[in-house]
């Protein structure tokens, strides 16, 4: 079966391109590219296709990134394909953005192709990536402990910049692209450094798949059939990963998931870590997690909820962290401690969120208000008592109140020590102060303001003040 047969049968088989439609090729001048770039000039005209070519020019190579983008540039004007060439400093981002110089190449280039999609209003973009490269990235990802959908390799299609991305080579090999180009006259740009072995790719490319090829020459088709069904697979697991992240969260706020320890340590290990995997993957708002995120993380985080501990408390990459307080444990990004303690002024009447949970209030009339039942979650108080705005903040060192019934002051310190308060709840406590620093109200713990006030009125307005902790939030020592 020929190239021209082989990919047609690829994309019918996965319903990858419709008739009629916009396509853009990232073309690069290399084997790959260009061969794709033929072969969608011949089916241009069968499958009434309007193309256009994106080449990014990332000026890594100085003259020769330049002439690689020129090359494109002719080729596409000879045949009358509309041409978008974009030039990026990829070393200039991978400085700014402190990231190597390949992921900083390969975010600009998709930036670009993205751009380039908008501007020609695109159906999708298609990528010459082959059955190699299937092969080398899934042997790469395994080596690193990928978890999730990354272990599935490069997709045949996924969502792009509002649209789809596909790529119909993938049942190629790269020498038989390479034989493609040579049967139709054309004579592809060269990258130098695809040779180096600085690269992990390069090194994969050059010493491990000669040997895979040579056990079997078609591995690639293998490794493909495997993606295929690693993705279908990993599909319908997510979604039951989905189901159970639902039923085991009580509560979503933010970027800090509340989950329910003995309802996920009730179903089975592997739909556990999927869980995990699935919460992490949302708190780092990537799809995929990068592999200082991977199996390591997600095993401690198991054994952490596994110890039967009844708090706790463990970091993760990037900021994120984990806690335990009883059958609750908390994941997500809290604030840094000095972002914690600065004051936050309350809205009244209105809603306040503040990093242990949310402060509603509303102005009510004393007939509502006979009919609340006051709990420690409620402050209720005449605003001509008190020093209007009224602030959120956390514990201060010296920090002090006078609670209801005392005619002294107590240390908020102590107040804590004698509720037993979970120590690494403490410096998160929320307390509210007026205008002038007095401190009102400890939320579950101590008021500082007498209800009924002294000079109550049926004519005027009372402020309620009602704190909803996070789920875990508020719980004491055993």
């Amino acid at each position: 079966m020929t190239v021209n047969e082989n990919v047609t049968q690829f994309i019918e088989r996965h319903h990858l391109i419709q008739r009629g439609s916009r396509l853009l090729l990232g073309v690069s001048g290399g084997a790959d590219s260009m061969a794709l770039l033929l072969y969608f000039e011949k089916k241009q005209r069968e499958w009434g296709l309007e193309l256009a070519v994106c080449s990014v020019d990332h000026a890594l190579r100085g003259k020769d990134s330049s002439e690689d983008l020129n090359y494109v540039a002719c080729f596409c004007a000879e045949r009358d394909i509309l041409f978008i060439g974009k030039k990026v400093d990829a070393r200039a981002w991978s400085h700014a953005q402190k990231i190597s110089l390949e992921a900083a190449a390969r975010a600009l280039r998709y930036r670009a192709f993205a751009e380039a999609m908008d501007s020609f209003r695109a159906d999708a973009l298609v990528l010459a990536h082959h059955g190699d490269d299937q092969v080398e990235t899934m042997l790469m990802r395994a080596v690193r402990g990928t978890v999730g959908i990354g272990r599935a390799g490069i997709p045949v299609r996924r969502p792009f910049a509002g649209k789809t991305l596909v790529r119909p080579f993938l049942s190629q090999t790269k020498r038989d692209l390479e034989r493609y180009c040579a049967a139709n006259g054309i004579v592809p740009r060269n990258d130098p450094s695809n040779q180096s072995d600085v690269h992990t790719r390069n090194r994969f490319r050059k010493y491990v798949l000669p040997f895979l090829k040579k056990e079997n020459p078609k591995i690639h088709l293998k490794f493909q059939y495997e993606s295929e069904r690693m993705s279908e697979d990993e599909s319908l697991l997510n979604e039951l990963a989905k189901a159970q992240l639902k039923s085991v969260t009580l509560k979503k706020q933010k970027s800090i998931y509340a989950l329910s320890i003995p309802d996920l340590l009730a179903v089975h290990p592997a739909l556990q870590r999927r869980t995990i995997h699935l919460v992490l993957c949302y708190l780092y708002t990537n799809q995929q997690l990068q592999p200082m995120h991977q199996p390591i993380h997600i095993e401690g985080l198991l054994q952490f909820l596994h110890a039967g501990r009844s708090s706790g408390y463990m970091t993760l990459p990037g900021g994120l962290t984990a806690s335990i307080s009883y059958e609750t444990c908390m994941i997500g990004f809290l604030p840094a401690e000095d972002e914690v303690s600065k004051p936050i002024k309350l809205t009244i009447p209105g809603q306040t969120d503040c990093p242990s949970g949310t402060f509603e209030a509303d102005a009510l009339g004393i007939d509502f208000l006979k009919r609340d039942a006051l709990d420690a979650s409620c402050l209720i108080f005449d605003p001509a008592d008190v020093s209007l705005p009224l602030y959120v903040r956390t514990i201060r060192p010296g920090d002090r109140m006078r609670p209801n019934g005392m005619t002294g002051s107590q240390k908020i310190q102590r107040i804590f020590i004698n509720a037993k308060v979970d120590r690494n709840q403490r410096n998160r406590w929320p307390l509210i102060t007026d205008s002038d620093g007095r401190i009102l109200w400890l939320p579950l713990l101590k008021r500082g303001i007498a209800w009924p006030s002294p000079r109550i009125s049926e004519k005027k307005e009372y402020v309620k003040l009602k704190f909803i902790p996070f789920s875990g939030f508020g719980r004491t020592q055993a």
